[in-house]
Parts: C-alpha cells; sequence; structure tokens
C-alpha cells in the first residue's frame, strides 16, 4: 500500500497529525487512551492533533455513555479538503501575483538595492510606496511643469500629499514653477528660471534615492543605500542653504 505520509505533509499536516489520523482511520471510532497507545504519542499532543484535525473537516468525535470516542472521517473527505486547500492556494497565488511589484520595492540587503519602473504606472508605484513609508524627512528636486505633463495633480499627487501632512512627513523642497502653496511642515523654494527644464526629479527619504525622467520613455530609478542617501542628504541641505540667501520660499 502507498504511502500517503509524503502526500499529507504536502498538505500541511504536522507528523502527530498524520499518525493520529491513519490511526483513527484503520481503529474506528477511538478513545484517546486507544489513540495513544496505538500511535504512540503523548496524551496531549494526541489531543492537540485531534483539535486540527477537527478544525479540517476530517475528524469527529461522538459521546456514548460517559466516554467520548473520536473517528477518522472517510477518505473522500480527505480529498475535499485538498481540494479547497488547492482553491485556497490559487487565491493566494493570484494575490501574490498582485503584490509583486509592491514587494519588488520592498527588497533589501547589504548590496545597494536599484530597480528601475517603466511608465506612468511605475511612477505610480513609487507614489504608493513613499505613502506607506511614512517618512520623517523628504528631500526633493522637481520640474514641476514637467511632472504635471504627466500625472494629475489631484488624482495622483493629492493623496500622497495628503497622507504625508497627516503622517507630518518635513518636506524640504526645491520646485520649478508653477508650484501650489507649500504644504504644512514644509520648507519650499522656487528654482530661477534658469534652471527650468530639466524634466527631472530627485527624491530622498529614510535609506531610499528616487530618480525620475520625465522624458518619452518615462523612468523611475529606486536606489535602496543609507550611505548613498545621507550623502545626497548632504548635498540637499547644502544646496537648501544657498536657496534660503537666494531663492524665493513659497
Amino acid at each position: 500500500m502507498k504511502d500517503i505520509s509524503p502526500i499529507l505533509k504536502s498538505l500541511g499536516f504536522l507528523e502527530s497529525e498524520i499518525k493520529t489520523y491513519l490511526t483513527a482511520l484503520a481503529l474506528g471510532p477511538s478513545t484517546v487512551i486507544d489513540l495513544t497507545k496505538r500511535a504512540q504519542l503523548s496524551r496531549q499532543a494526541i489531543y492537540v492533533a485531534i483539535d486540527a484535525l477537527t478544525e479540517r473537516g476530517i475528524m469527529s468525535s461522538t459521546l456514548v455513555g460517559k466516554k467520548r470516542f473520536y473517528s477518522a472521517e472517510r477518505p473522500e473527505k480527505l480529498l475535499a479538503y485538498a481540494k479547497r486547500r488547492e482553491n485556497e492556494m490559487n487565491e493566494h497565488i493570484k494575490d501574490l501575483e498582485t503584490a509583486l511589484p509592491e514587494l519588488a520595492m520592498r527588497v533589501g540587503g547589504e548590496r545597494p538595492s536599484v530597480r528601475v519602473l517603466e511608465g506612468k504606472e511605475g511612477l505610480r508605484a513609487y507614489l504608493v510606496d513613499l505613502g506607506k513609508e511614512n517618512p520623517k524627512m523628504i528631500h526633493e528636486l522637481t520640474d514641476r511643469e514637467a511632472l504635471l505633463r504627466v500625472l494629475n495633480s489631484e488624482e495622483d499627487l493629492g493623496p500622497v500629499r495628503k497622507h504625508l501632512i497627516k503622517t507630518n512627513s518635513f518636506l524640504k523642497a526645491m520646485y520649478t514653477e508653477p508650484i501650489i502653496s507649500a504644504r504644512p511642515n514644509s520648507e519650499v523654494y522656487a528654482l530661477p528660471k534658469e534652471f527650468i527644464g530639466f524634466g527631472a526629479d530627485i527624491t530622498v527619504y529614510g535609506n531610499t534615492i528616487v530618480l525620475v525622467s520625465f522624458g518619452e520613455k518615462m523612468q523611475t530609478v529606486i536606489i535602496e543605500d543609507g550611505k548613498m542617501a545621507a550623502a545626497m542628504r548632504i548635498l540637499f541641505e547644502i544646496s537648501l542653504k544657498e536657496a534660503k540667501r537666494n531663492f524665493t520660499r513659497k
């Protein structure tokens, strides 16, 4: 007879649950003492296994007089459980496929993590990630005119802006015109006209540097490295000191 233990293990059954189920299947209605002796498991292990198997719908009990007898359900119930697990797993796979872009943005490690996202959807994915990070400080240099040609100020940028205001993220930024009124908790400067038209965005928050090109083949490059981000923040702070002296604050 084929050993089905590996099959049951693949369905997530523990060794004690497998022994309990197969023993109960062979014995028929049995007491815990009977199962303990035949399966060679402790009484506590049998009780835990019975609870897990009953929850799966493949074991049941009946009270006869003052004794409780436990029975393994027929193998057809086991097959039905396996099919339910298959359906659940297929749903989990679909959910995982949907979550892959977000998971990819969270890959870390000792080496710098570099990801390149294409088009508007890549930029939107980055904005969603930024909103979920709740960074305490954000540094940003943006060609606003180029940005607003790609994304809608209210639909695409509004939710992220509102979330960052709500979470008290402080923004230090240098923008080209047009600049809508600066949000609370911000230090925003308007770049002089000679800097208009560079068509890109640089954002630094936490251990992340984001570089966005607003050209025909729009790309969003995300670099995760604490030391690089720290160095970029130094450059921003030096630039902001110059901006404070010479640029218009919004």
